[in-house]
């Protein structure tokens, strides 16, 4: 095996590869290109096979397209992005920006540029302060990229500045970045970053590893492009960080047996979605820590057009006080501001939020926040604890409401139509901009999951979803458009980007020990 490369000191990012990596996201965005394959997965030579066994992060992305992928593509772009022809619109882009760093893209890029890009980061190492990393393009017509190369050195755009294992490598003249071809690649980095591309050309690579193999398997075989992430080399590398604090090397050193990470984009004529995918070992905060003080997406009114729900935060904001140190301070300061045992009455009770907005015009707008306590006890303890809280910091008088089997306070705000009412009702306590958002909060009408626009949104994330926040967003472009025409602000350049979208939707669902978060743009 070849010994360990030194690292160099070069700028993190270059103007040319940074040109190169917009080109080749734009592109995948776009759908542009006429040749390759239609799966992330076999779309020609596998930028892994150059990117080092021991990255910690990875990632790919399919710039030339084509069948069922370019044609979604295409589709999804043309409405997101507004426009007829968007491969036409971002190859203009690329070229205008291009040339102010002497190179065009369709005169020195896109004649050799393959199918498939890939980039990797290598953590810093021996003693180094800054991290290798690099960008390797397909080469899929070897005359026209020697012909480029040729052209860009004959400018003295970029030299020749050295060899490592017979390979030539070039720097650039302006940003002091390196450039090598490395077997069916054009790599781009840092120093390191080019010389550990060539050692896993000739040796080990990601591509390689039956660790990177298992975690990229679960990739959608119809990805656009995908990110990897190795939480065990990231653990490993952590001691060999300078001046790290201990307690960021102690929990790094907990998910050293933790499996890869991976996200990945996905993208068609009636959906965009990103899915992550991560080992549960990492994801145990999201479980609300075995907490039944639950609330859902699908329990809010159904007239909403943003509903989102979290997970139990007591456990969570526990585990986050436990990490940082900072348990007994906040427990003294929350005793001291407002009277409470943080533990018994706000920690140990305190189940999940929920939130609402409804409303299409400034005069019906309406919202409010549900928390799930564990039980009824605690639920009154902080609806007192709330209004004497609101009634000193506003010097404002509140009045007791009764509504419904509910009991709690209003509080008037000057110049306001709605007064603002706090509601409890058993082991829950709600919140809302007058009182039919709080009553409807605690008993809704209609359940989100019960209209017919949140089912919808809901159904995009697909089965074994569970949301955490859906946006109807129709109904949120009439409420921007009657405040636009109010010139209360101007919306005018936002609005007809929103029309291309019916929804947004996050959702969670646990597999074994993976747990997966979906996001979903539905398209009109």
């Amino acid at each position: 095996m070849a010994a360990r490369r030194p690292r160099h000191g070069s700028r993190i990012v270059g103007s040319r590869i940074v040109a190169s990596i917009a080109l080749l996201v734009a592109l995948a965005a776009a759908g542009c290109g006429s040749s390759g394959s239609t799966t992330a997965a076999s779309a020609g030579p596998d930028p892994a096979s150059v990117a080092p066994a021991d990255a910690v992060l990875y990632g790919q992305a399919v710039v030339r397209p084509s069948g069922a992928m370019k044609d979604g593509v295409l589709a999804a772009a043309r409405k997101v992005l507004d426009v007829q022809d968007p491969g036409a619109q971002l190859r203009r882009l690329l070229d205008a920006s291009g040339r102010t760093g002497g190179t065009s893209f369709a005169h020195d890029i896109e004649p050799w540029l393959g199918e498939r890009v890939g980039g990797f980061l290598l953590l810093p190492s021996g003693g180094s302060a800054k991290p290798d990393w690099g960008v390797a393009l397909a080469i899929a017509d070897r005359r026209s990229f020697d012909d480029a190369l040729a052209r860009i050195r004959r400018n003295g755009d970029q030299r020749e500045a050295g060899s490592y294992r017979g390979v030539t490598y070039d720097k650039d003249r302006a940003d002091g970045a390196y450039s090598a071809p490395v077997g069916d690649f054009y790599v781009g980095g840092s120093l390191g970053g080019v010389r550990a591309a060539i050692d896993a050309a000739k040796g080990s690579s990601l591509g390689g590893s039956s660790r990177f193999k298992d975690a990229v398997g679960g990739v959608p075989h119809d990805a656009l492009a995908f990110l990897y992430a190795d939480p065990k080399a990231i653990a490993a590398a952590a001691g060999n960080v300078r001046d790290a604090p201990a307690a960021a090397r102690q929990a790094l050193a907990r998910y050293a047996d933790a499996d890869p990470v991976t996200a990945s984009i996905t993208a068609s004529a009636d959906r965009v979605a990103l899915e992550a995918s991560a080992d549960q070992k990492l994801t145990a905060a999201l479980d609300g820590g075995g907490s039944n003080a639950t609330v859902s997406v699908g329990q809010l009114p159904g007239d909403a057009w943003l509903a989102l729900a979290t997970p139990p935060l007591g456990p969570l904001l526990r585990q986050v006080l436990d990490a940082t140190g900072l348990h007994a301070a906040a427990s003294e300061r929350v005793h001291s501001g407002v009277g409470l045992d943080l533990d018994r009455d706000l920690l140990g009770p305190l189940g999940g939020l929920g939130m609402f907005v409804r409303g299409s015009s400034p005069l019906d707008v309406g919202g409010g926040a549900l928390l799930q306590m564990t039980d009824a006890a605690a639920a009154q303890r902080l609806l007192t604890r709330i209004e004497a809280i609101v009634a000193a910091g506003t010097h404002a008088p509140t009045r007791s409401v009764d509504l419904a089997g509910a009991r709690g306070f209003e509080l008037q705000i000057p110049q306001s139509p709605q007064p603002i009412v706090v509601l409890a009702k058993g082991d829950r306590v709600a919140a809302g901009y007058a009182a039919s958002s709080a009553q409807d909060l605690l008993d809704p009408q209609q359940r989100f999951d019960g209209s017919s626009g949140g089912r919808a949104a809901i159904a995009t994330l697909g089965d074994g979803y569970t949301p955490s926040f859906v946006l109807l967003v129709p109904q949120l472009a009439t409420l921007l458009g009657a405040l636009d025409q109010l010139q209360v602000v101007n919306l005018s350049s936002v609005l007809p980007y929103l029309n291309a979208y019916r929804s947004l939707a996050v959702g969670t669902k646990h597999d074994g020990n993976r747990t997966t978060v979906r996001v979903v743009a539905a398209l009109r």
